[in-house]
């Protein structure tokens, strides 16, 4: 039942009543010729059962009207009752039954993400991550933007994303990343110092407003740090300088683009292709993956690596490919 509905009906009730009221009154003052006030406090008596004695004695026709009042008065009192009773418990059962199922929801959540606020920038993060089979939580503590994350369907808690109890709720302990989308940068720095705090390893992307706070976010604990309006003007050129390349890596980055995708591996110590070079583990032409950078441990990285690049456990790989093809390639690394 909707708001509107609901107001309808509560307008109706009140309407019912007050006509009874009225045709109560008018029916004691034309037939027993009653003032305004006696005719007001007769019905009100009748209405209300409370078994006062009449104002007057009645006349044989003003007996059978208030019993017709009495009849009419219980059933409608009935209705109102009812409507009101049923009201309030399913209002009260929706809510209390919609709260324990997001606490079970919150509860399941391991290695999901968590998304700090759901303004312009939050909401396009977690429409990306719905294209990908991952879980993801919102906090947002706006009301208005609440009620539209919870009519998107996406699992959202209404909550301080800089308050560590709400950060906990979210499941903080047992997430695999944070993305800030906060408006201020005070209360992002503020998130990251809280989520760090609770999961050291947690891995935290945050939006920079000011570009002169980027350096920050990175100090108190930033993985990655993004400038909206930085990669905006990036884009922007791009498009200009370079229209048919831009065109190719939005479909490289298109999260539901199932052509083309980038992915990042992890090579593990049990992976054969471990102490091999490229070309001999590989190939392009043996598995139609490409192998665009490698990142060692210490730091250092090969870009465009040739094919007789070695892979070592523990190296990062960029690798470039369609899914079904980088799904066989991270089974060969026993990459995580």
């Amino acid at each position: 039942m909707t708001d509107k509905s609901r107001q309808v009906n509560f307008w109706g009730l009140l309407f019912l009543i007050a006509t009874l009221v009225v045709v109560g009154t008018i029916g004691y003052m034309f037939i027993e010729g009653w003032s305004l006030l006696d005719a007001i406090y007769m019905v009100v008596i009748t209405l209300a059962t409370v078994g006062f004695k009449e104002v007057h004695p009645l006349s044989p026709a003003g007996e059978v009207f208030t019993i017709l009042l009495i009849i009419f008065g219980l059933v409608t009192i009935y209705y109102v009752v009812r409507l009101l009773g049923e009201y309030l418990i399913e209002d009260k059962l929706e809510e209390h039954l919609k709260s324990k199922k997001m606490e079970k929801s919150l509860k399941a959540l391991s290695g999901h993400f968590i998304i700090c606020g759901f303004g312009r920038v939050g909401s396009q993060v977690a429409h990306e991550l719905t294209k990908e089979p991952v879980d993801f939580v919102v906090i947002e503590r706006e009301p208005a933007l609440v009620d539209e994350c919870e009519r998107e369907g996406f699992l959202c808690i209404a909550g301080d994303a800089t308050d560590e109890v709400t950060l906990k709720r979210a499941g903080v302990m047992n997430a695999r990343g944070l993305i800030i989308c906060l408006g201020r940068d005070s209360d992002t720095v503020l998130a990251i110092i809280t989520a760090r705090g609770l999961n050291n390893d947690l891995f935290i992307v945050a939006r920079a407003n000011r570009d002169n706070t980027a350096a920050k976010l990175a100090q108190v604990g930033a993985n990655r740090v993004v400038s909206p309006h930085q990669i905006g003007g990036f884009r922007m050129a791009s498009f200009a300088l370079n229209p048919e390349v831009a065109d190719f890596l939005d479909d490289v980055q298109d999260l539901g683009n199932r052509e083309v995708q980038i992915d990042d591996v992890i090579v593990a110590n049990t992976s054969p292709a471990a102490g091999h070079s490229i070309a001999s583990k590989l190939s392009n032409r043996v598995y139609g993956v490409s192998v665009l950078a490698i990142h060692k441990p210490d730091g250092t990285a090969l870009i465009n690596p040739i094919g007789d690049a070695v892979v070592e456990a523990g190296d990062r790989l960029i690798l470039l490919g369609t899914k079904d093809k980088l799904v066989s390639v991270v089974k060969l690394l026993g990459a995580r």
